[in-house]
């Protein structure tokens, strides 16, 4: 009777380990297949555009052209769970203010081909940012935000290519410690394929760091963003305001936080030229002042 107490809530255990392995992508990652529609997202003056990736997929963003060429282009990389469309009121508020805004689409979401995921993200991030380069934009007129696991994408394209700013919302430091307190008694270290850690990445980002944290965000604690602080090669700028929802961040300070921060980031009265980034890394229009 003894053994049998211990071996079934093992075997309990085990078969739950088993699951979530082999279905994590559908349960961290819901694939959202509703097309993006700009008016719905309340942009109707931006520009549906498709990017390449690297295995031959079509991915779906849209885009609008910073007011001259005075301002930076904002590559704007959603989180997971979320809708692209959920970024409309962040694309607004930046092409409102003259920036330019490129709302990338990644594999699963908004209407995209393919699986959501960690490797896949990386490459689509990059393809957006090559994307970026043969329109003349990267180096100082280029402006990389990433939310949630998309603070994750951000980071490792600021770490890999020079920026002009890194802006960072609602950020964690590593899949298995967001997900601790939903499944605590799984060893999330070793059954997930999507790590997400963001730490490694953030210590090789030279361009300022803005975090936006709303300080009662229920989904991504704050406490997992103010982690982050010390892996910066410099300490960030940081929004955290407490008390205050995800969802009214930006209504509440967080705009004010963004923009200023944005228009630091504007470039010098001379235009770009054309120079390496890293070796390995391709080229990139770059700021001379």
């Amino acid at each position: 009777m003894m053994l049998k107490l211990i071996l079934f809530p093992l075997l309990v255990w085990i078969a739950y380990a088993v699951w979530f392995r082999r279905r994590q992508e559908r349960i961290l990652f819901p694939p959202d297949r509703r097309p993006m529609v700009l008016a719905d997202a309340g942009l109707p003056d931006f520009q549906n555009v498709w990017v390449p990736a690297g295995d031959g997929l079509s991915l779906e963003g849209w885009c609008r052209p910073a007011d001259g060429f005075t301002k930076p282009t904002v590559l704007i990389l959603n989180g997971r769970n979320r809708h692209p469309g959920a970024c409309g009121p962040l694309a607004r508020l930046l092409a409102d203010a003259g920036f330019g805004v490129l709302l990338a689409g990644l594999r699963g979401q908004g209407g995209n081909p393919g699986t959501a995921g960690q490797a896949g993200w990386i490459d689509d991030s990059r393809a957006w940012a090559d994307y970026l380069v043969q329109q003349g934009i990267s180096g100082g007129r280029l402006v990389v935000y990433g939310r949630d696991t998309g603070a994750f994408l951000a980071a490792g394209l600021a770490a890999e290519r020079a920026v002009a700013r890194l802006v960072l919302e609602a950020p964690f430091t590593s899949m298995a410690e967001l997900l601790d307190r939903r499944w605590p008694l799984l060893p999330l270290r070793s059954l997930l394929r999507h790590r997400f850690e963001i730490a490694p990445a953030l210590a090789q980002v030279q361009a300022p760091i803005l975090i936006l944290h709303a300080g009662g965000d229920r989904e991504v604690p704050v406490t997992l963003g103010t982690r982050l602080d010390r892996h910066c090669a410099q300490p960030p700028q940081s929004f955290r305001p407490a008390g205050i929802a995800a969802a009214d961040l930006l209504s509440r300070g967080g705009d004010e936080a963004l923009l200023s921060f944005l228009e630091s980031a504007m470039p010098g009265p001379r235009g770009p030229t054309l120079d390496h980034e890293k070796p390995g890394r391709g080229r990139a229009l770059m700021i001379r002042d």
